[in-house]
């Protein structure tokens, strides 16, 4: 007992045992109390009544559960255990299917091992057939890396939990645990035979008493079956969801590399210079001279480059922004001007390796139905591939100093409750913008962005540092893209090396350990 509890805890236990005997010989005396009065009739009249009642309502809320439609159900289990935020489209698809399974479980799968391993079956492979219906055995389409980091996670898991929620778990060994067990078998035993015969005693002495007591008996075992019911199904379906969760995670290819190789991998630029490290990539698109550039020298701080310059060279351009505050180290892409829809699939390619989307749109053009198609073409191209996460839009409304009243500029600007006429024009602005491209009012930010006359750059800080959380789910999925397909000829035969070297390794050090021996 000392190796379990240690010193200290010895001491801890027998100080609550002192403070706990007063209350626990209410036990005992209670009982003596009922004996000489003759009480145990009405005792084990009322414990029966009690377990009856419990018994009742315990089935009476495993019925309701029962009677909730299966639609209704998964509803209310997805209610329980929502999806990861960060999920795609396509995988909270495969969360509802396997919500759909949750609802149809019963706790009796837990205790029939066929019936469980059958279910988990089910899960996977419809979970994987989800994701590669195509293929003719989808269940084995993953790679040895991505299953040994899924037994790692499990594995990291279950120990915390054990940690954390098991008492004694540090302590106990497992030589312990089986001698428990056994002896726990051993008096069961023994209490079980003894069973029968005290029974049939207690009947010959007090047949009253004996015949309440067995009434109160059947009861408990009627209550204690009802609530170990609820806890089975609510334990099957968290054991079928976790299932289902670790499928999704194997699949969707969320699990190609772990936090610590995203950290080190390097995405290709798609524009020179490209940022180092992995900070979030905006890409600031918008038609020709609606100030893209001005937006990235207004969100760097300084002037990057020459504004005419950028849109005349045809191809974007990548900036790093590196900020001392709060915000996070960030590329600004800063694509060329767009003219026509000749341009879609660069801008489709250049917003499928980003992670959030500025769209500078000029407050004073009423001809936006060239933005709309191109904004719509990037939302097509992900609506098409639900397992990418499309990033974010931001609208960054430009020149609204060239609203009307012309001759007025005296921010700031109320935008929320427009006082003046000039702000009043900028909210019209705002809305007729939001309802051109498709997106909210609250998306769409004013903003002048003249250099030496910049006006609401804060707020534009403000809506990307508000977006920073979806960006980020945005950027993890296009990371494991990336990391799903990196390295190709290249990387296989850095692996060949590597492998190479490891065996040469081997090789030599058995040698030489070969030569000491000699």
């Amino acid at each position: 007992m000392k190796r379990i509890v240690g010193r200290q805890g010895a001491w801890w236990l027998g100080a609550l045992a002192a403070a706990c005997l007063p209350f626990l010989a209410l036990v005992p005396l209670g009982a003596v109390w009922l004996w000489e009065r003759q009480g145990f009739v009405y005792w084990f009249l009322g414990t029966a009544l009690c377990f009856l009642a419990a018994g009742l309502l315990f089935r009476r809320a495993h019925r309701a559960g029962d009677r909730v439609p299966s639609g209704d159900a998964a509803t209310a289990a997805g209610e329980e255990t929502p999806p990861d935020p960060g999920w795609s489209p396509s995988d909270k698809v495969a969360w509802q299917r396997v919500q759909g399974f949750a609802a149809q479980t019963s706790g009796r799968m837990l205790i029939d091992q066929r019936a469980l391993l059958a279910t988990g079956r089910a899960v996977i492979e419809e979970v994987a057939r989800h994701y590669h219906p195509e293929r003719a055995e989808p269940l084995w389409h993953f790679t040895l890396p991505e299953a040994l980091l899924l037994a790692e996670r499990i594995s990291r898991r279950t120990r915390a939990l054990t940690v954390q929620a098991v008492p004694g778990s540090r302590s106990v060994r497992i030589g312990d645990v089986l001698r428990l067990y056994r002896v726990k078998r051993t008096v069961a035993s023994v209490a079980h035979s003894a069973d029968g015969p005290w029974r049939a005693i207690r009947l010959a002495i007090n047949p009253v008493q004996a015949a309440a007591a067995e009434l109160s008996r059947r009861f408990q075992g009627f209550a204690a079956e009802g609530l170990s019911s609820l806890m089975l199904d609510r334990i099957a379906r968290i054991v079928v969801e976790e299932i289902g969760r670790e499928a999704i995670n194997l699949y969707s290819g969320r699990l190609r590399a772990d936090i610590d190789e995203l950290d080190r991998l390097e995405p290709p630029a798609v524009a020179e210079p490209a940022a180092p490290a992995v900070p979030l990539r905006l890409l600031v698109a918008g038609k020709v001279n609606a100030g893209k550039s001005s937006l990235v020298n207004a969100l760097c701080g300084d002037v990057v480059a020459a504004v005419d310059v950028l849109a005349a060279t045809g191809q974007p351009t990548s900036h790093s922004v590196r900020c001392a505050d709060d915000r996070p180290a960030l590329e600004l892409v800063d694509c060329a001007g767009l003219e026509r829809e000749t341009a879609i699939p660069k801008l489709v390619a250049l917003a499928e390796n980003c992670d959030l989307v500025l769209w500078v749109a000029l407050a004073n053009d009423g001809a936006r139905d060239l933005d709309r198609r191109l904004l719509d073409a990037v939302r097509g191209h992900f609506a098409g591939r639900p397992q990418f996460r499309a990033p974010p839009v931001v609208v960054v409304m430009s020149h609204i100093d060239r609203l009307r009243p012309f001759n007025e500029w005296a921010p700031p600007y109320d935008v929320a409750v427009p006082s003046g006429r000039k702000a009043e024009t900028i909210r019209a602005a705002m809305e007729a913008v939001a309802q051109s491209l498709g997106v909210a009012a609250t998306d769409v930010i004013p903003a002048r962005l003249d250099a030496g006359m910049l006006y609401n750059i804060d707020a534009v800080w403000t809506a990307v540092l508000a977006r920073v959380p979806e960006a980020r789910q945005s950027q993890l999925i296009r990371l494991l893209r990336l990391a799903g397909s990196a390295g190709g000829v290249a990387g296989v035969a850095r692996q060949i090396v590597t492998g190479g070297r490891l065996l040469s390794g081997l090789v030599i050090e058995g040698i030489a350990g070969t030569r000491t021996k000699t």
